[in-house]
């Protein structure tokens, strides 16, 4: 059984402003449907040869023309300054650990002052404050200072030179006018007194 357009509800009839705009003419452009396939470029194919050579040189390896290799292990040693520094972080740390509590001192916490002697410190810092304020110059008397630069005396600079003198001598002499001496050592024999005294006792 067919249905009729009167016997569909009306919310899906197309009215009539709709119906209108569908059927009246319409100026459109005549246009011509394009397929764009866009080539790739050539530095596009020169990577993706590159890409191919990498893989088929890749899968076609062949790992027996590897010549066998040895693993070295390179110990680095450690510098001079490292040593040093490691030195003296060892004599710390033993002496730390090595340290006897024994031989600290005893000392005594001070303790806070008392507000009664922060407040005596207080009048008498106050107390001389105003006393430095008040004092009046006019009393001092003036007086130049006299700059002393105590020159040596005639002995002390003679002196000076005889020992400079001295040290000269000491310092310039020439080894090669010494003469070569022998040291003769001399056993002194005891006498025959000496003897019948040692034979007696």
């Amino acid at each position: 059984m067919s249905n009729t357009v009167a016997d569909l509800p009306k919310d899906l009839l197309i009215t009539d402003g709709l119906k209108g705009e569908l059927l009246k003419g319409h100026n459109l452009k005549p246009t011509e449907a394009t397929e764009k396939n866009l080539l790739p470029t050539a530095e596009d194919v020169q990577q993706e040869k590159t890409h191919q050579n990498i893989l088929t040189g890749i899968a076609g390896f062949k790992s027996d023309s590897l010549k066998p290799t040895e693993t070295m292990e390179k110990i680095v040693l450690p510098g001079e300054d490292d040593i040093k520094t490691e030195k003296t972080i060892q004599g710390v740390l033993q002496g730390v650990a090595g340290f006897e509590s024994e031989n600290l001192k005893t000392v005594k916490t001070r303790e806070p002052a008392s507000p009664s002697s922060v407040m005596q410190a207080e009048l008498a810092r106050d107390s001389s404050l105003s006393a430095v304020s008040d004092f009046d110059r006019a009393n001092l008397k003036k007086a130049e200072t006299a700059e002393k630069n105590s020159l040596p005396s005639t002995e002390a600079i003679a002196q000076e030179m005889e020992h400079i003198k001295f040290k000269d001598g000491i310092e310039s002499y020439d080894k090669s006018k010494l003469s070569h001496t022998e040291t003769m050592e001399k056993n002194i024999l005891p006498t025959k007194e000496v003897i019948a005294l040692e034979k007696s006792q």
